[in-house]
C-alpha cells in the first residue's frame, strides 16, 4: 500500500481510494463512534457537554506540517465521555477545484468555543505542540491539565511514549500498529475526505482520554506519590512555559554552553567508567542469575 501511494504513476484519486480502504480496514471499528462536526451549534453542544463533564481531550491536525508558527490548522480533534470522538474540519478543500469546503467551521469558531474551557480539564498528548498550533492559528492560549506523553515518560522512561504505541500496549492490543505517515504518505491532508480523515484524527483524542484514565490509576499507587507530585507540580506547569519560550525565541551563549557541555560530559564519562568496572566484578554472578526462574 505504501509503495502504491508513493508511486508517481498512480493518480491522486486512486491513491485516495486506497487510503480510504486502508483507514476503514484498521480504524473502521471506530466509525459508529466518530463524529464530524459540521455546524457551529454542534460544536457549541459538544463544548457544553465537555464543560459539564469537567474534562476534554484535545488534539490538532495540521496541513502536513510540524511547524506551529507557519502551519495551517486542518482541524482540532476532541473527545469527552458520553459523546463520540469528534473532528472539526477547518481547512479541507475540494480535490478538483482546490477551493476550501464551504461548510466547514473557522479558526474563529474554534477560538470562541475553546475559550469557554477555562474551568475544564484539558488533556493532550504532546501538549506543547498542540498548544503552539492552537495559539498560532487561533490566538488562544489553552491551559493544559494533563499531558499523557509526559505521563508516559514519567511512568516508564525506557519505552516509547508515542500515543499509538502507548494505547496499543496499555489499552487495546487488538488494534494494528499504524501512524499518519503510513495512512497518508505523500498525500496532502487537505484533499482527504473529512469523514475519512476523522477516523484517524478523532480517534487520537479518544485514545488520549483512555490513556489519561489508565495513567490516573497508575499514579494513584502509593509508591508513585512523589513521581506524581513532580508530574503535576513541576512538569505540567513548565509545559506552557516551554511552549511560550519556543514561540518567543531565546538567546543562547553558545560558547559558554559548549564549555558546560564538555565539563559535565567529561564527569559523566568518569562515572560511567566507574560503574562499568564495578559491574565487571559481577559478570559471572549476573550470567548465572539470568538462567534462574526468577530472571
Amino acid at each position: 500500500t505504501e509503495k502504491v501511494i508513493k508511486s508517481k504513476s498512480v493518480s491522486v484519486q486512486e491513491k485516495l481510494a486506497i487510503i480510504t480502504e486502508n483507514v476503514y480496514r484498521i480504524l473502521g471499528v471506530y466509525k459508529d463512534r466518530t463524529q464530524v462536526i459540521r455546524t457551529k451549534q454542534e460544536l457549541v453542544d459538544y463544548i457544553d457537554k465537555a464543560i459539564s463533564n469537567g474534562e476534554i481531550a484535545v488534539d490538532t491536525e495540521t496541513n502536513n506540517s510540524l511547524e506551529p508558527v507557519t502551519c495551517k490548522l486542518m482541524g482540532p480533534c476532541i473527545y469527552t465521555p458520553g459523546l463520540k470522538n469528534a473532528y472539526i474540519p477547518i481547512n479541507h478543500k475540494d480535490l478538483v477545484t482546490g477551493e476550501r469546503l464551504s461548510w466547514q467551521l473557522t479558526e474563529e469558531d474554534v477560538r470562541e468555543q475553546f475559550a469557554r474551557l477555562v474551568d475544564t480539564k484539558i488533556i493532550m498528548h504532546n501538549g506543547k505542540f498542540d498548544y503552539e498550533v492552537i495559539k498560532c492559528t487561533t490566538g488562544l492560549e489553552l491551559s493544559i491539565y494533563w499531558d499523557t506523553m509526559i505521563g508516559s515518560k514519567m511512568l516508564n522512561e525506557d519505552e516509547p511514549a508515542g500515543l499509538k504505541y502507548q494505547y496499543i500496549q496499555k489499552i487495546d492490543s487488538s488494534i494494528e500498529k499504524y501512524d499518519i505517515e503510513s495512512f497518508f504518505n505523500g498525500i496532502e491532508y487537505a484533499v482527504v475526505d473529512p469523514e475519512v480523515f476523522a477516523l484517524y484524527a478523532a480517534t487520537d483524542a479518544y485514545m488520549t482520554y483512555r490513556l489519561y484514565e489508565w495513567q490516573k490509576e497508575q499514579f494513584a499507587q502509593p509508591d508513585l506519590e512523589r513521581v506524581f507530585n513532580v508530574f503535576m507540580n513541576i512538569e505540567m506547569p513548565v509545559l506552557t512555559v516551554a511552549a511560550e519560550m519556543e514561540l518567543a525565541g531565546i538567546c543562547i551563549d553558545a560558547e559558554y554552553s559548549k564549555r558546560l557541555s564538555d565539563k559535565y560530559h567529561a564527569k559523566l564519562d568518569i562515572i560511567d567508567n566507574e560503574i562499568a568496572k564495578e559491574l565487571d566484578k559481577y559478570t559471572d554472578t549476573i550470567a548465572q542469575w539470568r538462567l534462574t526462574d526468577e530472571a
